[in-house]
């Protein structure tokens, strides 16, 4: 492991995290899940809040371990000319497809909970404190989440840099 790729990876995952946290208050605010004049934070909330960034965390510990796989190959690369460069591309796209996947899953278990229970708007449980609804959305988010992570981890080794091996007789 180089200090370099375990530094870079930090940082990243420092800011995707606080960016997570501000992309989830604008959605709440978007869907008027939670007012400004709320002192204390519902339950409800919280458990939308947390399925909502454990799905994220869990999607970005595979993109946190692609990046560190390109960072380390692109420093010892002779190869690549501009290795910021390089390095801050790979960190855009993997962090990206994360968020994207993130939101996606979100999407999808928002537009299958709206089929099975109809006439569900978010606002309205989260003042009425139905906590199991939001428990039940989590934890199909969550699953769906790990459904699909061996999909995600594969489709981010597209985007790893080719290694060229020689072979020798």
């Amino acid at each position: 492991m180089n200090k370099q790729s375990l530094f870079f990876t930090f940082l990243v995952a420092i800011v995707s995290i606080v960016i997570m946290f501000q992309l989830i208050q604008f959605l709440a605010k978007r869907k008027n899940i939670k007012s400004e004049n709320q002192e204390k934070l519902s339950l409800t909330y919280t458990i939308w809040f947390c399925s909502l960034l454990i799905s994220f965390s869990l999607y970005l510990k595979i993109a946190l371990q692609q990046i560190e796989n390109a960072i380390e190959y692109i420093i010892y690369s002779d190869e690549v000319q501009n290795a910021f460069l390089a390095v801050m591309e790979k960190i855009a796209v993997f962090t990206g497809f994360t968020f994207v996947a993130t939101f996606l899953v979100y999407y999808i278990v928002n537009f299958t909970t709206k089929i099975t229970f109809t006439n569900r708007i978010e606002s309205h449980e989260i003042e009425n404190e139905n906590y199991g609804y939001f428990l039940l959305k989590g934890i199909a988010m969550i699953t769906f989440v790990l459904i699909t992570l061996p999909v995600f981890e594969h489709f981010l080794m597209w985007f790893l840099p080719r290694i060229e091996t020689p072979f020798y007789k």
